[in-house]
C-alpha cells in the first residue's frame, strides 16, 4: 500500500543531458598479461578526455564483462560525483556478460539521449582541438554521419561506400597526402609490420572537400578525409538510433562492426575523418613514447596523473631484468614465440571460462 505522495511528481526536475556524450567500451577481463596495463591506461584516458574537450559533456563508460577489480575501480570511479574530479563518469553500466562491441553499440546508441554521440575505445588518447575540428566537419558537410579526429588509413568498407558518390555536385574529391610523422604515429598505435607500413607511406588517402556556396551559411572550403575509424569518431544521435540494432554474437568480430559502416552509408551518410591526428591509439602497453605523448597532452593539467605515468615508468625499467628479459629474447625466436602464443591463448581460455562458470 502507498502512503503519501511520491515527491518526484511535485515538479522535480529531470536532467537536462548536455548536446555532446562521450561513450567508452571497457573490456578488461583479466589485470595480467595482454590486459596488464589497461586499466590504467583507461584512466589515462579518462583523464585527456577532461582536459581536451573544451564543452561540458556526459560521460557514460559501459562495462562489457570485466573482472571484479576492474569493475570496483569502475564503481569507484563512478561514486566520486565531484564536479571538479577528472575522472567523473556520469552514467556506468555493467555487463556481467561480453555482449560484443557491436552489441555495446546497440545499448549505447540506443540510450544515449546527446545530440552528439563521440565513441571511443578505452585505450584511445585525446588531444586538444579533436572536438573543434571534428564540430568544424560535422558543420561543413550536413551529410556527414561519423567523424573521426584521426586520418582514416584503412577503408573498411572496401571500396562498396556508395554515399559520397551522390553528393559530387557539392564537393570535389581529391588525393591527400599526410606527413610522413603522422603516418609514422598511426603505425606506432596499431602495431603495424614494416610491409603494412609502406603501403601507408606509397598510398595517398581520398579526401573531400566543401565547394564554395556564397549563398549557403556552411563553412566553406572544409577538407575531410574520406572513411572513419572504429576505434573513435563523432556520430550524430539522430543517426546512431537509425543504424541499430546491429549484429552481435561474436565479442569483436570484423563483419558485425562493418554492420555500422555499410548502415551509415546506406542511410546516406557520410564517413569522414580530420586531416590531422588529435587522438592516439594508446594500445595495451605503457612505453616511453606513450608516456611522452601522455605528458604533453595532460600532466599540466592533471599532476596525479603525470605522477603516476612517471612511477610506471620507472616500473618499467625494472621489468627488463631478471626471468622476463631472458624470456623476452627467447621469444624473438620463431618458434619459441609460436609456442608463447599458444600457451598464452589457452590459458587465457581456461581463466575465462573459469570466470564465467
Amino acid at each position: 500500500m502507498r502512503t503519501g505522495a511520491n515527491p518526484a511528481k511535485s515538479g522535480l526536475p529531470a536532467y537536462t543531458p548536455q548536446k555532446l556524450g562521450i561513450a567508452l567500451i571497457v573490456y578488461i577481463p583479466l589485470t595480467e598479461g595482454y590486459f596488464e596495463h589497461s586499466l590504467e591506461i583507461f584512466k589515462i584516458q579518462l583523464s585527456s578526455i577532461r582536459a581536451a574537450t573544451p564543452v561540458p559533456f556526459d560521460l557514460l563508460v559501459f562495462d562489457n564483462g570485466s573482472c571484479p577489480q576492474v569493475i570496483a575501480e569502475l564503481q569507484s570511479l563512478y561514486s566520486q560525483k565531484s564536479s571538479d574530479n577528472p575522472n567523473r563518469i556520469d552514467w556506468l553500466v555493467l555487463s556481467r556478460h561480453n555482449l560484443g562491441k557491436a552489441g555495446a553499440w546497440n545499448w549505447i546508441f540506443a540510450a544515449m539521449p546527446n545530440e552528439l554521440i563521440c565513441y571511443a575505445d578505452s585505450d584511445v588518447l585525446f588531444r586538444p582541438g579533436w572536438l573543434e575540428a571534428s564540430l568544424e566537419i560535422l558543420a561543413a558537410f550536413p551529410q556527414a554521419g561519423m567523424v573521426s579526429a584521426q586520418p582514416n588509413f584503412y577503408d573498411v568498407m572496401q571500396g562498396a561506400g556508395k554515399a559520397h558518390e551522390s553528393a559530387t555536385a557539392q564537393y570535389s574529391l581529391s588525393e591527400y597526402w599526410p606527413g610522413r610523422e603522422i603516418i609514422d604515429e598511426y603505425c606506432l598505435g596499431i602495431g603495424a609490420s614494416d610491409d603494412l607500413a609502406a603501403q601507408f607511406y606509397q598510398k595517398p588517402l581520398p579526401a573531400i572537400t566543401r565547394l564554395e556556396d556564397k549563398e549557403s551559411q556552411i563553412a566553406q572550403n572544409v577538407q575531410a578525409v574520406i572513411g572513419a575509424s572504429h576505434m573513435q569518431f563523432i556520430i550524430p544521435g539522430k543517426v546512431a538510433r537509425l543504424a541499430v540494432p546491429l549484429p552481435a554474437t561474436k565479442a569483436l568480430l570484423r563483419t558485425e562492426t562493418m554492420a555500422l559502416d555499410f548502415k551509415v552509408d546506406q542511410l546516406g551518410y557520410l564517413h569522414l575523418s580530420t586531416l590531422e591526428p588529435f587522438v592516439f591509439h594508446m594500445g595495451n602497453t605503457l612505453n616511453a613514447t606513450l608516456l611522452e605523448k601522455v605528458h604533453s597532452v595532460i600532466a599540466a593539467g592533471d599532476p596525479a596523473t603525470g605522477q603516476s605515468a612517471s612511477r610506471s615508468k620507472s616500473q618499467m625499467g625494472n621489468e627488463s631484468m631478471g626471468l622476463k628479459k631472458w624470456l623476452v629474447k627467447l621469444a624473438r625466436r620463431p618458434r619459441f614465440k609460436a609456442y608463447f602464443i599458444k600457451l598464452y591463448n589457452l590459458l587465457f581460455q581456461v581463466l575465462n571460462s573459469e570466470k564465467n562458470q
